[in-house]
């Protein structure tokens, strides 16, 4: 399986005309592997893309190679999140890249997860208590972040290096917790 990055699917995106960023997509569409798992690939893409359903239809191969690629981060993402494996990592763009670009990305991402969130069904943030509850308070608090915040010295890209990471964690832990919630009720059903 190839490994899709940040200028991979921004590229894709800009084909297709699609607002989103690869970070709010990544974002989204973790989201949608939390709440739905498997199972969340046509909720996803009848969400978020529709335009790459309709150009399919058409037989656009530009909007199947979009759709290739999309399939390909769906299934990338949900292996990365699988079995506890810590290989999850948010997609925005490579330390290399300018900080405030990269703060605007991280805030996109958390943007595109609370839209995915929704894309879910889910629709009060508030369901979510605990530990969740908490995470997801701080991905809204988050995605509010502009560059114009930050002063962009040391301790910045420090901090920025930590937010990250607490997100890294944060969604690994609220999709074991989804995931291991869904499992138990598929077991006390049958």
């Amino acid at each position: 399986m190839q490994d899709f990055n940040y200028l991979d699917i921004n590229s894709a995106l800009e084909q297709l005309d699609i607002a989103a960023d690869a970070a709010e997509f990544h974002g989204a569409m973790s989201a949608v592997i939390c709440v739905n798992g498997e199972n969340g690939y046509s909720i996803w893409l009848g969400s978020h893309v529709p335009k790459i359903e309709a150009a399919i239809a058409r037989g656009d191969a530009l909007a199947q190679e979009t759709s290739r690629i999309t399939k390909g981060l769906y299934q990338q993402i949900l292996k990365s999140l699988a079995n506890g494996n810590f290989n999850f990592e948010l997609m925005i763009p490579d330390d290399d890249i300018d900080l405030e670009l990269r703060t605007e990305a991280m805030a996109h991402w958390c943007q595109g997860f609370l839209l995915g969130l929704g894309y879910s069904g889910i629709t009060d943030l508030k369901q979510f208590s605990g530990e969740l509850g908490e995470i997801i308070d701080d991905i809204t608090e988050i995605s509010q972040v502009t560059a114009g915040q930050l002063d962009y010295s040391e301790d910045e890209e420090q901090s920025l290096t930590e937010l990250v990471e607490y997100l890294r964690v944060g969604v690994m832990l609220f999709n074991e917790t989804l995931q291991s919630h869904t499992t138990q009720s598929n077991t006390s059903v049958h």
